[in-house]
């Protein structure tokens, strides 16, 4: 028979599901920890146990929301194609996959956008393990000779900067929720482009 110390994973996790799918159906601001509570058929007092608010409950799940979209990522990155194709497809999806959670799925954009507000760590963590995946690209595109030389540092932060807009929940929704991704692919090509090699 297994500890309780060895299920407090799965119950935390499976509070975490229950949640998402109850934030998902009803939203954020109409969704009580009783309600989660019930979901999970468990008492409220349970629930705190492994998390002392709604707000930490919802810290958590955009936490699993960002490591989905770094996966995806980091899934890309690892792709066996040249350096310049895989940060191309990196903007491009991590546009389309803003688009599907944040803005296909309101409910989702609202539980980010509470985040946002109120645990800007776990988005700003995301942010920099982004930044981290976009400079490794770039590094490996430099070290094929895809990419012109030098200025590493600077060149990450101008493409990631650049590419950010694109990730972001609430400007997505504002400027380019209508264009079917059109903007991201352009904004892809444009920095590929200024990445690579001068012609001789």
């Amino acid at each position: 028979m297994r500890s309780a110390a060895q299920t407090q994973p799965e119950m935390r996790d499976r509070i975490l599901g229950e949640a998402e799918r109850v934030f998902r159906a009803f939203g954020y601001a109409k969704t009580t920890v009783a309600d989660i509570a019930k979901a999970c058929g468990m008492s409220p007092a349970n629930v705190y146990r492994f998390f002392e608010s709604k707000s930490a409950i919802n810290e958590a799940i955009t936490g699993v929301v960002l490591r989905r979209m770094e996966s995806l990522g980091m899934g890309i990155a690892a792709e066996p194609r040249p350096a310049a194709e895989r940060l191309r497809r990196l903007i491009v999806e991590m546009h389309r996959f803003t688009c599907e959670q944040c803005l296909h799925e309101s409910r989702v954009h609202e539980i980010v956008r509470k985040a946002m507000d109120e645990q800007w760590g776990v988005i700003d963590a995301h942010i920099q393990r982004m930044r981290l995946l976009y400079r490794a690209l770039i590094e490996d595109g430099i070290t094929l000779g895809e990419f012109a030389p030098g200025g590493i540092e600077a060149r990450a932060a101008c493409v990631f900067n650049a590419a950010l807009p694109f990730c972001h929940p609430q400007v997505v929704a504002e400027k380019f929720a209508g264009d079917g991704g059109v903007q991201a692919a352009q904004m892809a090509d444009f920095l590929v482009e200024a990445l690579r090699r001068p012609h001789s």
